[in-house]
């Protein structure tokens, strides 16, 4: 689908967002809080749009990259996290994390960003 738009209607897009970013940045939010705004996808939607909005009225607004959970899965069972900044950094980590621990094999197709329900699922095994 393609969407036009005219010009005072994307600068309006471009103030509201790029509000909406300052208000979260400059909240005084908790880690708790912090780490749910950085695990929404959408809020990395959110940059992307705004960064395409600001193609056409320039600057362009930079993404400001923020450590997040990512968990995985072993070849042989279990799980575990890593923090990191994209998917491909959270590989990294986690196979260097793992590379001199013999029976512990990284699934790198299991990566994927940690959510809240994700966690307490794989913690219900402890239980």
């Amino acid at each position: 689908m393609k969407l036009e738009l005219n010009q005072s209607e994307l600068m309006l897009i471009k103030e509201a967002l790029t509000d909406l970013q300052s208000q979260i940045e400059s909240a005084n939010l908790s880690d708790e809080e912090v780490w749910l705004i950085n695990a929404r996808p959408e809020w990395d939607e959110i940059i992307d749009i705004l960064n395409k909005v600001s193609e056409s009225t320039k600057p362009k607004v930079k993404k400001k990259l923020s450590n997040k959970e990512y968990m995985f899965t072993f070849e042989e069972g279990g799980w575990n996290t890593v923090w990191a900044k994209t998917k491909k950094g959270a590989i990294k980590a986690a196979l260097k994390e793992y590379k001199s621990c013999d029976g512990l094999t990284v699934r790198v197709d299991s990566v994927h960003r940690a959510t809240e329900s994700g966690l307490k699922t794989a913690m219900n095994l402890f239980y």
